[in-house]
C-alpha cells in the first residue's frame, strides 16, 4: 500500500491547519428518473446534505451506461460551491454517476490510546500520538432513463457502496441491500452514515459525519460480508457515506470516505396529490 501515498505525503510539506474541516463528498442530480434533456448533476463537499459547502471537482468523473461501457464526463461549468455536470444519456436503463477516487489534503492528526484516529476538530477532544491523515474521497449516485433495469457492476478500487437491485425504485418502508467493497473486497462491520436532506433543521446534530464516535440512532452496521439493508421512513434525498481507516506506517494514515445519493420516492398513491 505504499504507492503514492508516500509521494504525497512529500509533496504536502505543509500539512493542513487544524482547524480545517473534513467536509463529506456528494453527487446530487436534479433529476434520478431522467425525463427531459436539462438533466444536471452537481458536485460538493458538505457538512450538512446537500448543502454545497465547497466545489468538488476530479479529474475521474464517469458515468456508467446500462450495459456496462464507463466514460469521461467533462464539467460543464464550476463555481466556488459546486462543480457541475451534464451527462447525456443515449440508452435505456440505469447510469451511474462517480467521482472515482479523488486525493485531499493531508492533515495533522491525532492517534488515541485505543487506536481510533482523530483529525479537524476532533483533535481537541482527545490526546495521543500525533500523526497525519491523507483524505481520499468517491462519491456516486444512480439516475435512469425509462427503465429501471439495473445490474450492479462495481469498479473494485477504492471504496463503494454497491447497491444489489435497482437503487431508483425506493419508497418509504421499503428496503434496499447494499455491500460495500474496498478494492473489490466485502468491508466486514463498515458503519455506515444515513442523513436525510435538510434534517439538520429538524435536530440538532451532534458529531460530524466523519466522526470515528459518531452514534447517530440511523446509523448502520454491515454484516461480516459487508453487506447492510437500508429501511427508510420517509421520501426524499438521503445520504449514505462510509469511513475507512487504514494506518500506512507510524506518521501517516489514510482515509477513504464513500458516499452514495439516493431518491426515496412516495408511494404511486400520493405521488399526485396535494
Amino acid at each position: 500500500m505504499k504507492k503514492a501515498y508516500l509521494t504525497l505525503f512529500a509533496l504536502m510539506s505543509m500539512l493542513a491547519p487544524l482547524v480545517a474541516q473534513a467536509h463529506v463528498p456528494y453527487l446530487k442530480p436534479n433529476q434520478f428518473n431522467v425525463t427531459h434533456h436539462r438533466l444536471t448533476i452537481e458536485s460538493s463537499f458538505t457538512e450538512f446534505p446537500f448543502q454545497a459547502d465547497f466545489a468538488m471537482d476530479s479529474p475521474n468523473f464517469t458515468i456508467t451506461s446500462p450495459k456496462g461501457m464507463t466514460s469521461a464526463i467533462t464539467p460543464i461549468a464550476r463555481t466556488k460551491a459546486a462543480v457541475y455536470l451534464e451527462p447525456e444519456l443515449t440508452e435505456k436503463g440505469t447510469y451511474r454517476i462517480s467521482t472515482g477516487p479523488r486525493i485531499g489534503p493531508v492533515y495533522k492528526a491525532v492517534e488515541a490510546t485505543d487506536g481510533k484516529l482523530y483529525f479537524a476538530d476532533d483533535m481537541k477532544r482527545v490526546t495521543g500520538k500525533a500523526t497525519s491523515l491523507a483524505y481520499y474521497s468517491y462519491a456516486d449516485t444512480y439516475i435512469f432513463k425509462d427503465d429501471q433495469k439495473y445490474e450492479a457492476k462495481p469498479f473494485n478500487k477504492g471504496v463503494e457502496i454497491i447497491p444489489l437491485t435497482s437503487p431508483n425504485g425506493l419508497m418509504p418502508s421499503g428496503e434496499l441491500s447494499f455491500r460495500v467493497l474496498e478494492n473489490g473486497q466485502p468491508v466486514p462491520n463498515a458503519r455506515i452514515i444515513v442523513v436525510a436532506d435538510n434534517e439538520h433543521y429538524l435536530q440538532h446534530r451532534i458529531g460530524d459525519l466523519y466522526d470515528v464516535d459518531n452514534i447517530r440512532e440511523s446509523n448502520i452496521v454491515a454484516n461480516p460480508q459487508g453487506e447492510f439493508t437500508f429501511q427508510p421512513q420517509k421520501a426524499g434525498l438521503h445520504f449514505l457515506f462510509v469511513t475507512i481507516h487504514h494506518q500506512i506506517n507510524e506518521k501517516l494514515w489514510e482515509s477513504h470516505n464513500a458516499s452514495l445519493t439516493l431518491e426515496v420516492n412516495l408511494p404511486p398513491e400520493t405521488q399526485n396529490k396535494p
